[in-house]
């Protein structure tokens, strides 16, 4: 679809359009064209529906078409349209979207010129392409209209060209500041002069050229298309004292700017109320950000953050800093690894895989939104046929319609969040986290009680996390707050965002007593599984490789589905009351399936962070590693 459709509403749109964009026709799928002649039939509500949000339903509805005996045609083909087919093709406007709006074809002050003309002076240059204020040869020049209840009309698509070997090349660098000059003296802000000269391509595919024209951008919202009209003249003067004639002067409005993408930042955790509440999860500052290797798209999960206070030299430091496993980090468990600038190892919010699963909850989330609304339209209308009647209840029809209301902004919003995912986190580049600061090989002989030390940092683009505030867990949408309160033994936040307030003490995690009899249900946020409950054993469990390596470790067995899988690897081990119990390191799969996973004790955890950082500082996350 032209990109320049995805905002434009579907009740703006001509039948042609329509068909054009193929949500019409006999070669669309009834389920889009049912939505678009709901959306047809009740513009009063469905008049938000896009061409973006109809696009994605036939894009994941898209036409079965029957399998074709190979020796014959398809009964009805369909061709790519050919230079000499009388059809437009869809880059080409078949019927503007201004339709038969006579005012849109006349001058109406305090503009100059028709909105039609503004529309469309300089249509084919981009996608999007600006609006013409003024031109020295409007009265010469006038621009073709499409006659009132036209069907087909075909708008000339421009080209723009550059200038070379006239006249006007050898005096530019004389007459352009005179120009500027004479502009600033009438108080007119540009932003760009320039010359080029446009091309059109008429029916016959011949293209034929316009005159030079002086192309001159003004700063945005500063200035008036009579202002630029009466400065005209001045301009054309300048040109005519070195005999440079036969050029038009055009106005528009521009900005010039940088065209540096900047790599998005982490968003800020969603209320529970919001449309994309839980779907932006991949995308937060909430604890439990999925994250990848940029060399082999190998996935784990963000444990949580902390500050640098100090260098190593008690220099001062402003570094922030991310925990995850070794694993996580680096292909090579068995050495270890410092920074080094010849071979940066680089962590990515979103493996590719786990990108694209997220966009897809966003879409479905989106048609789901979009069925709903279609539904909501119809029992509105069904209630307003009962008015007057012994039928009719006006609770159900304001509930009703409070909830189509509602309904309306959740997709509005979830396109938006959809265009911004598509448009900022595609990019490998923009979804780089940060760069692998230590990763110590993993060993079970740091010290005598035998942890699996599987820990590694990496440093934090600051700009990614600038919306982060602290080690927060986004619980996500699975359940609401009452719900896991009872599942969780503890009284969850409202909002369901967790804040991690302590490391659970060694004593504590260790040896928990009475508080946690019967086994402690204790969650998890990760990459592959999101949220899930498991139940902590109140013990250490001691393992033992294959050869004969021995640990020791926080087991957690399954409440109800697999407390981890694949990916899950560096998840936070936390407690309904924001303790944090372990760092998620292994598990004892059996086939599909996890039936207990381990982690090594968060209070030991920490103390290796702060052999290696000491000045390390947990966003105010208290700890007792004693």
């Amino acid at each position: 679809m032209d990109p320049s459709y995805q905002r434009k509403k579907i009740v703006d749109l001509s039948d042609t359009e329509l068909i054009t964009l193929g949500f019409l026709g006999e070669d669309v799928a009834p389920s889009v064209k049912r939505i678009v002649d709901q959306v047809k039939a009740n513009p009063d509500h469905l008049g938000t529906v896009t061409c973006f949000m109809v696009d994605l339903f036939k894009r994941k509805y898209p036409v079965k078409v029957p399998p074709q005996d190979a020796t014959h045609l398809p009964v009805s083909p369909v061709s790519p349209v050919s230079p000499t087919s009388s059809i437009p093709s869809e880059a080409q406007t078949l019927r503007p979207i201004l339709g038969d709006d006579s005012v849109a074809r006349t001058v109406v002050a305090p503009d100059l010129i028709s909105q039609y003309e503004m529309r469309f002076w300089y249509h084919g240059i981009s996608g999007d392409p600006p609006k013409l204020m003024w031109r020295s040869d409007l009265e010469t020049n006038p621009f073709p209209l499409p006659q009132p209840g036209s069907n087909f009309f075909t708008i000339p698509a421009k080209t723009a060209h550059g200038v070379f070997n006239t006249p006007l090349n050898h005096v530019w660098h004389d007459v352009a500041p005179r120009i500027i000059a004479s502009m600033k003296a009438r108080g007119l802000k540009y932003s760009a002069v320039k010359t080029a000269r446009f091309s059109t391509v008429g029916d016959d595919m011949h293209k034929t050229f316009g005159p030079i024209v002086l192309w001159i951008a003004v700063q945005p919202e500063t200035t008036n298309s009579r202002a630029v009209r009466d400065a005209t003249p001045d301009i054309l003067r300048i040109l005519a004292d070195v005999q440079i004639t036969n050029v038009v002067v055009e106005w528009y409005d521009g900005e010039v700017v940088d065209l540096v993408k900047p790599p998005p930042s982490l968003m800020s955790v969603e209320h529970e109320t919001s449309p994309i509440f839980g779907l932006n999860h991949p995308f937060n500052t909430g604890l439990g950000i999925p994250i990848a290797r940029q060399s082999d798209d190998a996935q784990g999960t963000l444990t949580l953050l902390f500050k640098e206070m100090k260098t190593s030299s008690g220099d001062p430091s402003d570094r922030i800093l991310a925990l995850t496993n070794k694993h996580v980090a680096s292909v090579d468990m068995h050495s270890d690894y410092e920074f080094d600038g010849t071979n940066p190892q680089h962590i990515l919010v979103c493996s590719d895989r786990h990108l694209d699963e997220a966009i897809t909850a966003i879409e479905n989330a989106l048609l789901m939104g979009l069925r709903e609304l279609v539904r909501l339209v119809r029992q509105v209308k069904d209630q307003q046929s009962k008015l007057g009647t012994s039928k009719e209840n006006d609770m159900i029809l304001r509930r009703i319609m409070y909830a189509l209301e509602h309904k309306i902004e959740d997709i509005a919003a979830l396109q938006t969040f959809l265009e911004e995912v598509n448009a900022d986190w595609r990019d490998t580049d923009g979804r780089k986290l940060g760069i692998v600061d230590w990763a110590p090989k993993v060993s079970v002989s740091v010290d005598y009680p035998h942890y699996t030390r599987d820990i590694a940092t990496f440093v934090v683009d600051r700009e990614k996390v600038k919306n982060f505030e602290s080690n927060i867990v986004d619980l996500g949408n699975q359940y609401d707050s009452t719900m896991l309160g009872r599942r969780m033994r503890w009284r969850i936040p409202d909002d369901l965002q967790l804040p991690i307030r302590r490391v659970l003490p060694r004593h504590l995690a260790i040896n928990p007593g009475n508080k946690y009899a019967g086994g402690s249900i204790v969650g998890k946020y990760g990459n592959a599984t999101k949220l899930t409950l498991g139940s902590y054993s109140g013990m250490e469990a001691y393992l033992c490789t294959a050869l004969g390596l021995e640990s020791r470790a926080v087991p957690v067995y399954n409440s109800g589905l697999d407390f981890a899988a694949p990916g899950d690897s560096g998840s936070l081990i936390f407690t309904g009351d924001g303790d944090a119990l372990a760092l998620l390191c292994s598990g004892m799969p059996r086939g599909a399936h996890n039936h207990v996973t381990f982690g090594t004790p968060m209070w030991w955890v920490i103390k290796q962070i702060l052999e290696r950082y000491p000045s390390a500082e947990f966003h105010g996350m208290t700890y007792d590693i004693d």
